[in-house]
Order: structure tokens, then C-alpha cells, then sequence
């Protein structure tokens, strides 16, 4: 893995005045490493620097630094030890910072009333509004005793008041002094510091696309950058969107990305949105999974910010948010694409499905089952495959060599699996048959496969944002990523780089920052490596084009 693409999780707040290079090198390595999420290595590079009488001023920032690493690590008592010093300095012009971390890590330690008080010490106003926003997101669940036994003590951290306003709403009979507060706070909005920041979001200070990456790196348990597996696919598209991104920016595309790990635990999530970037960020890209997907669109339609799911097909769980958007086609897109496009091209009303055992394989089928009456087909199988059935499976519809009748006109097989392309593309190289066999275009990309060499090339591929093989500017974009990282894109790379084109191109300072708006103007667009995206009154690619093999070239109609 390069060095280069390491996670950004925190971004150092404070700048110190110039200092002799090499004096400050570990210092500002140790920066650096913060930032990629390196926090026990940066802890032992700031230690040297506690000492007062050799680094003056800087020792103070060294502290800070350490105990921000700390909390990060989930250090917490080891963050408070060495933070607790700091709190007596009350001149620093950073104290305000020194308060609003204390208050983090008592948040974090469910040490509510301690986190408060921190935050009643807080003057500067944006470390204020930030520490408010955290008491929301600490509070929202807190119990209603607790909230309106301190409101009074409170009362001026609007965080505090509209967890407090959103808890009693939750309550089907208040006591009359739960009412009379009620009533008191009942027209502070959820909440005024969220409906500031949607404000300020509708009319941006600067014209910077300000953009959070909240993906799983260590889906499969960990944290942190140096325990990602070789070949792990969530960094391989990360790679795609990171070099997107360095593109942009050399054309002129004003940028501001963040990237957070959600290490695959919706309670992190939780702890991600108090960071102050939430405040203005103008487009989510992430999370992937079921379970992630309801805390961030929770969080996105409350506070009207666009979030896209980079890889799943799967639109069941957004379709009741207004926010949430699929980069890829939905399983109703794809049904649609492939029906259509059989209807026009292809001969027979007969279809047979065969599914793998996937979520978005399963769904799909049953989508096609139920909406191929409409289009005057009839499904004569559909069933569950996998490498050991799917030759029974072509079997039963009498697929064999010498057959001259089978009993479908149309066979779909949705799998990604590699295992259970083999035994088919194997058993229609073995027999001389023309019926159309319609796949997953992630067969394309299956090694062991050669199409062309069929004698009937009747393989047909659905497209799922298809890399356009032969392009220009597909051969520059791997010779580039080539150059940087001495090894070709994977696929999910190749993702990564569309999407994060798509989204350079489709909000940014010269388009406006209004998403939805953006991707009705601009309607079906040309992809940069891909055959094209379609957005137009939907939150999924509604483009999806049927491929299929001409001369060795990929054609669609």
C-alpha cells in the first residue's frame, strides 16, 4: 500500500510559528501521523516534547497533540491525564480547544455533567457551536430525569436544550413540569444549531465542495491503517476516489475531503458526526452497509446533505430518504434495462432466472419475476444456483449438446461469482447453442473466460456502470495510476475514480452546490471511463445499457 493514499481520520487544528526544521521534524511527523490515523506511533514521537524548559511553548501544543491521539485511540484516561494540565493554563489562546477536547472525552465517558460543565468554560464562538453540536449528538438518547434536572444549569447550550426538546417529544405523557418546560423550548427547531448550519449550506461563505468519505476500511475488525489486508477492496476503491480527487484539483476544482473509518460499528458513526467538518460539508460519500446506512441517512436527512452508497444496488433500506443515493443502478433500474432492451433486440417470451444466493441477486430475480408479465413474458424457472447446480440448472431447460429444443428463449444468470461463471461459460463452450445467455458484466472481468472464442457469441452483459474498455481515456487513466503506484487499477478502483468524477463535475463551484438540482440540468452524461450515468429525476443510475461481444468489441444499442 502507498503511503500516500494512507486514511485521513483527524486533521491537526493548531500552526505554530516557524521553528528550525530539524528540531521540529518528529514534531511534525508526529502531526502527520495523527492525521492517518498512526496515533500510538505519533504518541511516542510527541513525548520528547512534553519538556518545557528545552521547547517552550511548543511543549503546550505537544500535549495537546499527545492527548488528541490519545482520545482517538480510545485512550480515554490517558487523554484526561494528559490533558488536565493544559486546563490551568487560561491565557493560552488555545484553552477554548483544551475545553471542548475535555468535554469529548468526559462525552465519551458518560461522564455527561463533567463534558457540560467544560463547555460552559468555552468563549470562542465556533468552539462553542462545535461543543453544542456534540452535546446533541451525546444527549439525543439521554434519559428525560437527568435533562430536565439540569436544564437550568444548561440552558444555554442549545445542544443540550433540543436533546432535551427531542426527548420529551418522544414521551406520551409528560408530568406538568415536563409540560411547562416543554412549552418553554417547543419552538426551538431540530435544531437551531442544525438549522444554522443548513443555512449556512444553502447560502456557502466560499465555493470549496466541502466532502466526507465514511467507509468500513477494516470491515473485517481493527482500526487503523496498518492492520487494512492486502487486496482489501473498500481501500482499493478509497485508491480510485484519491486519485479522482488529485485530478480534480490540478484542473482547478476547489476541495475540502475528509475521510472516516467506520471500522464497521454504527456506534463510531455516532462519534464521527461530532466532529465540527459535519458542520458544513456539502456531500457524504458512504457508508456500504445495512446497518451504517441508517445511522448516516439519519443524520443526512436531518441535515439535508446528499450521501451516496459507492458499490451496492440495493435501494430498499433509502428508498424512504429524500438524501440517500446509489452510484450504481437499483435492482429496479437493472430490471427495467434488461426487459426493455430484451423486448427491442431479442426473439422468444421466454424467460428462465437463475440467482445466486446473494441480497441483490435475489431481489433482482424476484423484480424480473414480477415485472416480466407486464412486458408479455413468460418465466418458465427461477431458481437458486450455485457450482454444483447451475449445470443441472441449463439441464432441466434441456441446454445440451445435440439439443435442438430448449424449453427458454432467454436465460439470465445473476452472479458475481466467479464459481458459478466457469461451469456456464464451460458448458455453453461445449455446446453449439444460440439462445441468448444475458450475465452480470462482472463476468467480463473473470480471467478464465474468453467470449470471443465462443462459436455462438451469445453472451449478453448487463451493465452495471461498465468500464468502457478501449477508451482514451480509460488507456491514460491506468497508465497514470500506473505511473503513481507502480500497479494497474483493480475494478473497484476503477469505481472509486467515475464516481468521484462524477461528483467533481456534477457540484462544484462553477455548477452551484444544489445536488439535486445539478443532476436534473445536467441529465444523461458521458462517463469518463464508464458508458455513461443517469440521474435525472432519480437517486440511482437509471442508465443501463445491454452489452454484448462484436469482433472482440464491447457494443451497446
Amino acid at each position: 500500500m502507498k503511503s500516500t493514499y494512507l486514511l485521513i481520520l483527524f486533521v491537526s487544528i493548531f500552526f505554530l510559528e516557524s521553528y528550525a526544521q530539524d528540531q521540529l521534524s518528529s514534531y511534525n511527523r508526529a502531526k502527520t501521523l495523527i492525521g492517518y490515523g498512526n496515533y500510538k506511533e505519533a504518541m511516542d514521537l510527541l513525548r520528547p516534547y512534553f519538556d518545557e524548559k528545552e521547547y517552550g511553548e511548543l511543549s503546550k501544543y505537544a500535549t495537546y497533540h499527545f492527548s488528541q491521539a490519545a482520545y482517538s485511540n480510545k485512550q480515554l484516561t490517558l487523554a484526561k491525564t494528559t490533558l488536565t494540565p493544559l486546563i490551568s493554563e487560561r491565557t493560552w489562546d488555545k484553552i477554548d480547544d483544551v475545553h471542548y477536547l475535555m468535554a469529548l472525552i468526559h462525552f465519551e465517558e458518560g461522564n455527561n455533567s463533567e463534558a457540560l460543565s467544560e463547555i460552559l468554560l468555552i468563549k470562542d464562538k465556533d468552539v462553542k457551536s462545535d461543543a453544542e453540536n456534540a452535546s446533541f449528538n451525546f444527549l439525543k438518547e439521554a434519559s428525560v430525569s437527568y435533562l430536565v434536572a439540569n436544564i437550568r444549569k444548561y440552558e444555554n447550550n442549545n445542544g443540550y436544550v433540543l436533546a432535551l426538546k427531542n426527548q420529551l417529544e418522544k414521551q406520551t405523557v409528560m408530568s406538568s413540569n415536563d409540560r411547562n418546560i416543554y412549552n418553554q423550548i417547543k419552538n426551538v427547531n431540530l435544531n437551531e444549531n442544525k438549522e444554522k448550519d443548513s443555512k449556512q449550506r444553502n447560502t456557502k461563505k466560499d465555493d470549496v465542495l466541502d466532502i466526507a468519505i465514511i467507509l468500513p476500511f477494516n470491515y473485517s475488525g481493527g482500526k487503523g491503517v496498518s492492520n487494512l489486508s492486502e487486496g482489501n477492496f473498500i481501500f482499493e476503491l478509497y485508491q480510485g476516489i484519491n486519485f479522482a480527487i488529485n485530478e480534480a484539483k490540478r484542473k482547478g476544482v476547489k476541495l475540502n475531503v475528509r475521510t472516516f473509518d467506520t471500522e464497521r460499528n454504527s456506534a463510531k458513526i455516532k462519534t464521527i458526526f461530532a466532529d465540527p467538518f459535519f458542520n458544513n460539508v456539502d456531500l457524504i460519500i458512504g457508508p456500504l452497509y445495512p446497518e451504517e446506512t441508517d445511522v448516516v441517512a439519519n443524520f443526512a436527512e436531518a441535515n439535508q446533505i446528499p450521501f451516496i452508497n459507492p458499490l451496492s444496488n440495493v435501494d430498499d433500506k433509502l428508498e424512504t430518504y429524500d438524501f440517500a443515493y446509489l452510484f450504481r443502478p437499483s435492482i429496479t433500474s437493472i430490471s427495467r434495462g434488461f426487459l426493455e432492451y430484451s423486448r427491442k433486440y431479442l426473439d422468444g417470451k421466454r424467460i428462465a432466472i437463475g440467482y445466486s444466493n446473494s441480497i441483490r441477486d435475489e431481489q433482482l430475480a424476484k423484480k424480473i419475476a414480477d415485472e416480466a408479465s407486464s412486458f408479455g413474458y413468460q418465466v418458465v424457472a427461477n431458481q437458486e444456483v450455485n457450482e454444483r447446480s447451475v449445470r443441472r440448472f441449463f439441464d432441466d431447460l434441456n441446454f445440451r449438446s445435440g439439443s435442438r429444443t430448449a424449453n427458454a428463449d432467454i436465460v439470465v444468470i445473476l452472479s458475481d461469482d466467479p464459481n458459478v461463471a466457469s461451469p456456464t461459460f464451460g458448458l455453453l463452450e461445449s455446446i453449439a447453442g444460440s439462445i441468448p445467455v444475458v450475465v452480470m458484466d462482472t463476468w467480463l472481468y473473470f480471467n478464465f473466460a474468453n467470449f470471443e472464442m465462443l462459436q455462438n457469441q451469445n453472451f449478453y452483459f448487463i451493465s452495471n456502470n461498465t468500464i468502457q474498455f478501449g477508451s482514451s481515456e480509460l488507456d491514460e487513466f491506468r497508465e497514470d495510476f500506473f505511473s503513481v503506484n507502480q500497479s494497474f487499477p483493480s475494478l473497484n478502483a476503477h469505481l472509486g475514480y467515475e464516481l468521484m468524477n462524477w461528483v467533481a463535475t456534477t457540484i462544484n463551484h462553477s455548477k452551484g452546490f444544489d445536488f439535486r438540482k445539478n443532476l436534473d440540468d445536467s441529465g444523461r452524461v458521458e462517463g469518463k471511463i464508464s458508458y455513461g450515468l443517469d440521474f435525472r429525476n432519480s437517486r440511482n443510475n437509471t442508465y443501463v445499457p445491454i452489452l454484448k461481444l462484436e469482433n472482440g468489441m464491447l457494443e451497446e444499442k
